[in-house]
């Protein structure tokens, strides 16, 4: 932690004599090996170890011939006067330095005893360069990387000389493309230790021990203390003792996300250990992601430990820091990220030369070094070919009902996929099959605002959702998504809120400085269309703004690869009644601006078990005028049954009896297509024929509204357009309109949607722009109108229904008469009912 600066400590000092002053001189230069006679407090093995050798068989040991070397080092950064600090303890009050030692700070000082900084600084060398190298050439993969650090150091330890500067800041930027892999949370954790860890030295209360106690260091087992009976020196591991154990009470090993080797002059042996990932803001930079180094030479007992801060741009590029590391020279280093499915880091999409650039900042004062380092990537995914200019986008879909029983009740599933190496996704449109819809009745609409929040209630919820994030073959997935229907929406009648953990491992991208909803979420908004004609549904979600699918969350590329929808509300979606091949069709699109179609087969099952009883009355009135012409009422009904055992209509065809012919003056003031098709209630009074009301399970209201005739040119007969609302929806019932030569006059309703209805009612007035004339009295005779009913299961009801007609006069029938002179005597019969 801190400076690593060196320290010593003077144990067991003799009590009998009191010390008034000491003195310690270090040479600075360090010489191997020195004749040792027998009887010595040092033994002989332990300069066996340095490479000293034996004179002649004696036990006696001497130099060896060589060179010095350096044995003490001093800052290479002029930042002012070198500092010593003493402790001191007292045999009085032993141990009392744990709390209120006495500590003494000094500076170097001149002859005149005023401090003196360190120079020539300026003069140091410092030639660092850097070394990136992926696993893999593969684009689009997860891969290892090895980062490599060399500052070489060729005068470090020459006692003569000026040693190389050492390496105070280094800032690494990886090129665009290699980036953070969602999938390497799979198993991760998160070093949760305390940050301040990282800058306490590792200190140990028997440094300063008095008689007796134990404390030396790892390697002195052999040394002897000779100045005072019992005082002795025994091994003291500074892992054994540290508060930091990596692995055990500092960083879990889960959170190890790489290996890491430093080699410095000042020791024998290479340091090693491991880069840990940082809690997410709770580390030194507060920052979503941060690494902690931690290496230790196991001889010497040294341990070195970094923190460093990781940015992220909004594409995911990776700018890693560290800051002020200490000032202590080292020759190598060496990060080994890891490798497999589950690797931190993913490799560029697109093949061709990336390149790394390295800022380095010495200790000396002077100007930054910069170093560049150039790795291929030379194949696509899987070692397969490499992608064009632009990347392929060949999304894939999967849907369908769970239960394909026509007309039954059943959850829906749909699975969107991707796979590595194509454009990301951003929207999603899917239009379902005629038919294939939902029960709203019972289920609330949850308000704009709690929508936009991700905050809508349990009685919203119709579905939930599962995804899949991060390249390789292993990704993350996130589940417990939920979705929620919603009122209006990007002017659709229905929406939906779809709410999504954003968490991978021990990164919460639910709580960053730029993301933090009140849901702890990710939301995702999508409307939901109703086509007037046919009521098919289409969804699609937002392709821009606040709630679109995110493909970067604050600098982490999602790679979504698979997003899994299932509505399975009970009692909430449904299937058709008609068994004929359909389809679910749609649009995936990309970031890059490219549409993936998509489609997928549908068809509905057993709908020959299906019943089909509709019943169908008509009535007009007798009250007819050629001012107002004359009305007609019709009625549709279906029988009270379990949901999901009735077919539902598919068309209907219709004759009106000649004495009820079209008005030719009202159909020629039908409204004209164009001005019906921007806004129906824009059309002309006079188009305006009549009114409907139909009730159906699947609203809780009744959907009413006008019936216009609707004129397309002179290519046909104006269309009988009868437009349903309710509940935020609208659908239209268009009726062809056909009138033979023998003035007969028939609608036919091709394209009912097949949903299921409970009753319908269409009532066509007398007045100024009725749609009916009369020929004579409609009293007269008896009434009839040929009706076909088409079912969506095929199945088929003809009938000429009667017309029956309200306000006709008592019949009269003359029974007998007699005139006798001038009195005449008439007996008629006049039937109850009159």
């Amino acid at each position: 932690g801190s400076d690593y600066p060196v320290r010593a400590a003077n144990v067991g000092i003799p009590g009998v004599e009191p010390i008034t002053s000491t003195r310690l001189t270090l040479d600075g230069v360090f010489t191997p090996c020195v004749k040792i006679p027998l009887g010595s407090v040092f033994t002989g093995e332990r300069y066996k170890d340095s490479g000293c050798t034996e004179a002649d068989g004696s036990g006696e040991y001497e130099k060896q011939t060589g060179r010095s070397r350096a044995f003490l080092t001093l800052p290479t950064g002029c930042t002012g006067p070198l500092r010593s600090t003493v402790y001191a303890d007292s045999y009085q009050e032993p141990r009392k330095h744990i709390s209120e030692y006495v500590k003494r700070e000094s500076v170097t000082v001149n002859p005149a005893g005023e401090p003196v900084n360190l120079t020539g600084c300026s003069t140091l060398q410092f030639p660092p360069s850097v070394r990136v190298t992926p696993d893999t050439s593969d684009a689009s993969t997860p891969s290892g990387l090895i980062v490599g650090v060399e500052v070489p150091q060729k005068a470090a330890l020459n006692p003569f000389g000026l040693a190389e500067s050492s390496l105070r800041d280094t800032t690494v930027t990886l090129p665009e493309g290699v980036a953070l892999n969602p999938a390497g949370g799979n198993n991760l954790e998160a070093c949760t230790a305390d940050p301040s860890a990282l800058s306490q030295a590792q200190e140990n209360e028997g440094v300063f021990g008095t008689p007796g106690d134990e404390i030396g260091f790892k390697g002195d087992r052999e040394l002897n203390h000779q100045f005072e009976e019992g005082v002795q020196w025994t091994t003291f591991s500074p892992q054994e003792s540290s508060p930091l154990r990596p692995g055990l009470n500092f960083c879990p090993d889960a959170s190890k996300i790489a290996t890491v080797k430093v080699k410095t002059p000042l020791l024998e042996h290479e340091l090693e250990g491991a880069m840990y990932l940082a809690a997410q803001n709770a580390n030194p930079f507060g920052s979503l992601v941060a690494m902690y180094m931690v290496v230790e030479d196991p001889y010497s007992g040294s341990l070195i430990k970094l923190a460093g801060e990781v940015s992220l741009s909004a594409t995911g590029q990776i700018v890693t820091r560290f800051e002020n590391t200490p000032d202590l020279p080292f020759e190598k280093l060496e990060i080994h990220f890891f490798g497999g499915e589950r690797a931190p880091l993913t490799t560029p999409p697109r093949c061709g030369t990336y390149t790394t650039k390295a800022v380095f900042t010495p200790w000396d004062g002077n100007a930054p070094v910069t170093s560049e380092s150039s790795f291929t990537i030379d194949r696509g995914p899987s070692g397969g070919p490499c992608p064009g200019a632009g990347l392929p986008f060949n999304p894939t879909l999967a849907a369908g009902m769970v239960n394909n029983q026509a007309g039954a009740l059943s959850p829906f599933t749909m699975t969107m996929s991707r796979e590595d190496g194509e454009q990301s996704l951003k929207s999603i449109s899917m239009k379902m099959p005629p038919g294939l819809s939902g029960l709203l009745t019972g289920v609330e609409l949850c308000a704009e605002r709690q929508a936009n929040e991700g905050l809508c209630s349990s009685n919203s919820l119709i579905g939930e959702t599962t995804v899949s994030v991060g390249v390789g073959g292993d990704p993350y997935t996130v589940k417990g998504g939920k979705v929620y229907l919603t009122g209006p929406y990007e002017g659709a009648p229905f929406g939906l809120s779809i709410v999504n953990p954003a968490k991978a491992g021990p990164f919460d991208l639910e709580s960053t400085p730029t993301n933090h909803p009140a849901c702890d979420c990710l939301v995702v908004r999508a409307k939901i269309e109703v086509d007037p004609v046919t009521a098919d549904l289409t969804v699609t979600s937002d392709s821009e703004g606040p709630y679109k699918i995110p493909p970067v969350i604050d600098g982490i590329p999602l790679e979504i690869k698979h997003v899994n929808v299932t509505i399975n509300r009970a009692g909430f979606t449904f299937n058709p009644t008609n068994c004929k091949p359909l389809g679910i069709t749609g649009s995936i699109d990309s970031t890059e601006g490219t549409a993936g179609p998509v489609s997928v087969a549908f068809q509905a099952a057993n709908c020959a078990t299906l019943a089909f009883k509709p019943k169908f009355s008509v009535g007009t009135s007798s009250h007819t005028s050629r001012t107002d012409g004359a009305s007609l009422d019709v009625k549709l009904s279906y029988p009270k049954a379990p949901f999901g055992s009735q077919a539902n209509t598919k068309s209907v065809h219709v004759e009106l009896p000649r004495q009820l012919p079209s008005r030719l003056t009202t159909l020629q003031k039908a409204c004209t297509d164009a001005v019906f098709n921007a806004n129906p209630a824009n059309c002309p009074v006079a188009s305006r024929i009549g009114s409907a009301t139909a009730t159906t399970p699947i609203l809780p209201v009744p959907l009413s509204g006008p019936a216009y005739f609707v004129s397309h040119g002179g290519a046909k007969f104006p269309e009988l357009i009868i437009v349903l609302q309710g509940y935020g929806t609208t659908i239209q019932l268009h009726g062809e309109t056909f009138i033979s030569k023998a003035g007969i006059t028939s609608s036919s309703f091709n394209t009912v949607p097949d949903l299921p209805v409970g009753s319908f009612e269409l009532r066509l007035p007398t007045g100024p722009h009725s749609a009916l004339a009369a020929n004579g009295d409609l009293c007269t005779e008896k009434l009839a109108m040929p009706t076909t009913f088409n079912a969506q299961n095929g199945a088929a009801l003809e009938e000429k229904v009667p017309i029956s007609v309200q306000g006709c006069r008592p019949e009269l029938r003359v029974l007998r008469h007699h005139v006798k002179g001038k009195r005449a005597t008439l007996v008629v019969s006049v039937p109850s009912a009159g």
